[in-house]
Protein backbone atom coordinates (compact mmCIF):
# COMPACT_ATOMS: atom_id res chain seq x y z
CA UNK A 1 0.00 0.00 0.00
CA UNK A 2 2.73 2.43 0.93
CA UNK A 3 4.67 1.55 -2.22
CA UNK A 4 1.61 2.18 -4.36
CA UNK A 5 0.98 5.50 -2.61
CA UNK A 6 4.60 6.54 -3.20
CA UNK A 7 4.28 5.94 -6.91
CA UNK A 8 0.81 7.49 -7.15
CA UNK A 9 2.17 10.73 -5.64
CA UNK A 10 4.51 11.19 -8.61
CA UNK A 11 3.28 13.24 -11.58
CA UNK A 12 2.04 11.13 -14.48
CA UNK A 13 4.24 10.60 -17.53
CA UNK A 14 2.39 13.31 -19.42
CA UNK A 15 3.34 15.92 -16.80
CA UNK A 16 6.94 14.69 -16.66
CA UNK A 17 7.14 15.09 -20.42
CA UNK A 18 5.74 18.61 -20.15
CA UNK A 19 8.36 19.48 -17.55
CA UNK A 20 11.17 18.13 -19.72
CA UNK A 21 9.95 20.03 -22.79
CA UNK A 22 9.55 23.25 -20.78
CA UNK A 23 13.01 22.86 -19.27
CA UNK A 24 14.48 22.28 -22.73
CA UNK A 25 12.76 25.37 -24.11
CA UNK A 26 13.98 27.44 -21.18
CA UNK A 27 17.56 26.32 -21.74
CA UNK A 28 17.31 27.02 -25.47
CA UNK A 29 15.85 30.45 -24.83
CA UNK A 30 18.62 31.29 -22.38
CA UNK A 31 21.25 30.27 -24.92
CA UNK A 32 19.54 32.23 -27.70
CA UNK A 33 19.38 35.31 -25.48
CA UNK A 34 23.11 35.13 -24.85
CA UNK A 35 23.91 34.92 -28.58
CA UNK A 36 21.18 36.93 -30.31
CA UNK A 37 20.65 40.63 -30.57
CA UNK A 38 19.71 43.52 -32.84
CA UNK A 39 22.39 45.87 -34.14
CA UNK A 40 21.79 49.49 -35.04
CA UNK A 41 24.52 51.40 -36.89
CA UNK A 42 24.11 55.11 -37.58
CA UNK A 43 26.70 56.91 -39.67
CA UNK A 44 26.55 60.60 -40.53
CA UNK A 45 28.79 62.71 -42.75
CA UNK A 46 28.36 66.40 -43.44
CA UNK A 47 30.24 69.00 -45.42
CA UNK A 48 30.07 72.34 -47.14
CA UNK A 49 30.16 71.10 -50.73
CA UNK A 50 29.31 67.89 -52.56
CA UNK A 51 28.39 67.08 -56.16
CA UNK A 52 25.15 65.30 -56.98
CA UNK A 53 23.68 63.89 -60.18
CA UNK A 54 20.94 61.57 -58.92
CA UNK A 55 17.91 61.77 -61.22
CA UNK A 56 14.93 59.78 -59.97
CA UNK A 57 16.83 58.26 -57.07
CA UNK A 58 14.77 59.87 -54.32
CA UNK A 59 10.99 60.04 -54.42
CA UNK A 60 11.16 63.70 -53.34
CA UNK A 61 12.56 64.68 -56.75
CA UNK A 62 15.68 64.87 -58.88
CA UNK A 63 18.88 65.87 -57.13
CA UNK A 64 21.56 67.66 -59.12
CA UNK A 65 24.18 70.30 -58.56
CA UNK A 66 26.56 71.23 -55.75
CA UNK A 67 25.64 72.13 -52.20
CA UNK A 68 26.19 71.78 -48.49
CA UNK A 69 24.94 68.44 -47.26
CA UNK A 70 24.29 66.14 -44.33
CA UNK A 71 24.00 62.42 -45.04
CA UNK A 72 22.78 60.00 -42.37
CA UNK A 73 22.38 56.26 -42.93
CA UNK A 74 20.86 53.98 -40.27
CA UNK A 75 21.06 50.20 -40.55
CA UNK A 76 19.16 47.82 -38.27
CA UNK A 77 19.83 44.10 -38.54
CA UNK A 78 19.70 40.87 -36.56
CA UNK A 79 22.88 39.19 -35.37
CA UNK A 80 21.68 35.93 -36.94
CA UNK A 81 22.23 37.55 -40.37
CA UNK A 82 25.84 38.58 -39.68
CA UNK A 83 28.98 37.10 -41.20
CA UNK A 84 32.25 38.45 -39.78
CA UNK A 85 36.00 37.88 -39.87
CA UNK A 86 37.66 36.33 -36.83
CA UNK A 87 39.30 39.66 -35.87
CA UNK A 88 35.99 41.55 -36.33
CA UNK A 89 37.66 43.96 -38.75
CA UNK A 90 35.05 43.08 -41.37
CA UNK A 91 31.40 42.15 -41.20
CA UNK A 92 28.44 41.84 -43.53
CA UNK A 93 24.76 41.56 -42.66
CA UNK A 94 21.81 40.75 -44.90
CA UNK A 95 18.15 41.78 -44.61
CA UNK A 96 19.06 45.06 -42.93
CA UNK A 97 16.39 47.74 -42.55
CA UNK A 98 17.93 50.87 -44.08
CA UNK A 99 16.96 54.49 -43.57
CA UNK A 100 18.70 57.10 -45.70
CA UNK A 101 18.36 60.81 -44.94
CA UNK A 102 20.12 63.37 -47.13
CA UNK A 103 19.74 67.10 -46.64
CA UNK A 104 21.15 69.30 -49.40
CA UNK A 105 20.83 73.06 -49.01
CA UNK A 106 17.90 72.54 -46.58
CA UNK A 107 16.06 70.25 -48.99
CA UNK A 108 15.44 66.84 -47.38
CA UNK A 109 15.57 63.59 -49.36
CA UNK A 110 14.72 60.32 -47.63
CA UNK A 111 14.48 56.63 -48.44
CA UNK A 112 13.56 53.49 -46.50
CA UNK A 113 14.42 50.09 -47.90
CA UNK A 114 16.01 46.71 -47.14
CA UNK A 115 19.47 45.67 -48.20
CA UNK A 116 22.99 44.63 -47.34
CA UNK A 117 25.24 46.41 -44.83
CA UNK A 118 28.98 45.97 -44.35
CA UNK A 119 31.72 47.53 -42.22
CA UNK A 120 35.47 47.25 -42.67
CA UNK A 121 38.63 48.41 -40.91
CA UNK A 122 41.86 48.45 -42.93
CA UNK A 123 45.31 49.12 -41.47
CA UNK A 124 48.14 50.69 -43.50
CA UNK A 125 51.73 51.41 -42.49
CA UNK A 126 53.81 53.74 -44.65
CA UNK A 127 57.60 53.76 -45.16
CA UNK A 128 58.14 55.96 -42.12
CA UNK A 129 56.31 53.55 -39.85
CA UNK A 130 53.21 55.73 -39.53
CA UNK A 131 50.11 53.54 -39.15
CA UNK A 132 46.75 54.69 -40.48
CA UNK A 133 43.39 53.02 -40.16
CA UNK A 134 40.69 53.33 -42.79
CA UNK A 135 37.08 52.74 -41.84
CA UNK A 136 34.37 52.07 -44.43
CA UNK A 137 30.63 51.80 -43.81
CA UNK A 138 28.65 50.54 -46.82
CA UNK A 139 25.04 49.77 -47.67
CA UNK A 140 23.73 48.38 -50.94
CA UNK A 141 20.16 47.83 -52.07
CA UNK A 142 17.71 47.76 -54.95
CA UNK A 143 16.13 51.23 -55.11
CA UNK A 144 12.39 51.10 -55.68
CA UNK A 145 12.43 54.46 -57.47
CA UNK A 146 14.95 54.25 -60.31
CA UNK A 147 17.73 51.81 -61.12
CA UNK A 148 18.50 48.24 -60.12
CA UNK A 149 21.45 48.49 -57.74
CA UNK A 150 22.61 51.32 -55.47
CA UNK A 151 25.42 51.68 -52.96
CA UNK A 152 26.25 54.28 -50.34
CA UNK A 153 29.68 54.43 -48.73
CA UNK A 154 30.85 56.62 -45.86
CA UNK A 155 34.49 56.57 -44.78
CA UNK A 156 37.14 58.03 -42.51
CA UNK A 157 40.95 57.72 -42.59
CA UNK A 158 42.79 58.47 -39.35
CA UNK A 159 45.82 57.57 -37.28
CA UNK A 160 45.53 54.77 -34.75
CA UNK A 161 45.82 57.10 -31.75
CA UNK A 162 42.46 58.68 -32.66
CA UNK A 163 40.65 55.52 -33.72
CA UNK A 164 38.41 54.08 -30.97
CA UNK A 165 36.68 51.59 -33.30
CA UNK A 166 38.57 48.34 -32.78
CA UNK A 167 35.77 45.99 -33.78
CA UNK A 168 32.96 46.43 -36.30
CA UNK A 169 30.60 44.51 -33.99
CA UNK A 170 31.37 46.18 -30.65
CA UNK A 171 29.17 49.05 -29.44
CA UNK A 172 31.01 52.33 -29.97
CA UNK A 173 30.52 56.04 -30.49
CA UNK A 174 32.98 58.05 -32.55
CA UNK A 175 33.19 61.59 -33.86
CA UNK A 176 35.82 62.93 -36.22
CA UNK A 177 36.41 66.44 -37.52
CA UNK A 178 39.08 68.12 -39.65
CA UNK A 179 41.83 67.62 -40.65
CA UNK A 180 41.11 63.89 -40.98
CA UNK A 181 40.16 62.52 -44.39
CA UNK A 182 36.52 61.52 -44.64
CA UNK A 183 33.65 61.62 -47.07
CA UNK A 184 30.95 59.68 -48.89
CA UNK A 185 29.86 58.33 -52.25
CA UNK A 186 26.48 57.32 -53.70
CA UNK A 187 26.18 55.29 -56.89
CA UNK A 188 23.06 54.17 -58.72
CA UNK A 189 23.27 51.56 -61.47
CA UNK A 190 21.17 49.87 -64.09
CA UNK A 191 21.86 46.14 -64.36
CA UNK A 192 21.57 44.61 -67.83
CA UNK A 193 20.39 41.02 -68.38
CA UNK A 194 24.02 39.97 -68.91
CA UNK A 195 24.99 41.46 -65.54
CA UNK A 196 26.81 44.51 -66.90
CA UNK A 197 26.33 47.84 -65.10
CA UNK A 198 25.42 51.24 -66.48
CA UNK A 199 25.75 54.21 -64.16
CA UNK A 200 22.53 56.18 -63.70
CA UNK A 201 23.58 58.60 -60.99
CA UNK A 202 26.33 59.60 -58.60
CA UNK A 203 26.93 61.75 -55.55
CA UNK A 204 30.39 62.34 -54.03
CA UNK A 205 31.94 64.68 -51.52
CA UNK A 206 34.44 65.18 -48.75
CA UNK A 207 33.14 65.62 -45.21
CA UNK A 208 33.93 68.13 -42.51
CA UNK A 209 32.74 65.72 -39.82
CA UNK A 210 32.05 62.01 -39.47
CA UNK A 211 29.80 60.52 -36.78
CA UNK A 212 29.50 56.81 -36.05
CA UNK A 213 27.43 54.94 -33.51
CA UNK A 214 26.88 51.20 -33.08
CA UNK A 215 24.40 49.91 -30.52
CA UNK A 216 23.50 46.31 -29.67
CA UNK A 217 20.14 45.53 -28.08
CA UNK A 218 19.78 42.06 -26.54
CA UNK A 219 16.53 40.53 -25.25
CA UNK A 220 16.01 41.51 -21.63
CA UNK A 221 16.33 38.82 -18.93
CA UNK A 222 12.63 39.32 -18.18
CA UNK A 223 11.80 37.62 -21.47
CA UNK A 224 13.01 34.27 -20.14
CA UNK A 225 12.39 35.02 -16.45
CA UNK A 226 8.68 35.07 -17.30
CA UNK A 227 9.16 31.75 -19.05
CA UNK A 228 10.82 30.38 -15.91
CA UNK A 229 7.78 31.48 -13.92
CA UNK A 230 5.61 29.54 -16.35
CA UNK A 231 7.82 26.51 -15.87
CA UNK A 232 7.36 26.81 -12.12
CA UNK A 233 3.60 26.91 -12.63
CA UNK A 234 3.76 23.71 -14.66
CA UNK A 235 5.76 22.01 -11.90
CA UNK A 236 3.34 23.24 -9.23
CA UNK A 237 0.36 21.95 -11.22
CA UNK A 238 2.04 18.57 -11.68
CA UNK A 239 2.77 18.26 -7.96
CA UNK A 240 -0.79 19.27 -7.08
CA UNK A 241 -2.22 16.65 -9.40
CA UNK A 242 0.04 14.04 -7.82
CA UNK A 243 -1.08 15.08 -4.34
CA UNK A 244 -4.74 14.88 -5.34
CA UNK A 245 -4.23 11.38 -6.73
CA UNK A 246 -2.50 10.36 -3.49
CA UNK A 247 -5.39 11.66 -1.39
CA UNK A 248 -7.85 9.82 -3.59
CA UNK A 249 -5.94 6.60 -3.22
CA UNK A 250 -5.89 6.94 0.57
CA UNK A 251 -9.65 7.44 0.62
Amino acid sequence: MNTRLAFSSLPPRRDVAMLRVAAGLLAALACATAAAGTYTITTSTQGTAANFQLPGFFSQGNLSGTGAYELTVTSVFDSANVVASTDNFWMQASDAALTVSLKVDNQLYTMQTTGLVSSQILVDTDGSGQTTKRFYQNVSFDPATYGDYASIQQYAFLDTDHFPINSVLTPAIAYYADPLTKGFSIYNWDVAPDGSLSQLGVGVGRAASFDYQLALAVPEPASYAMFAAGLGLVAFTARRRGANRGNGARR
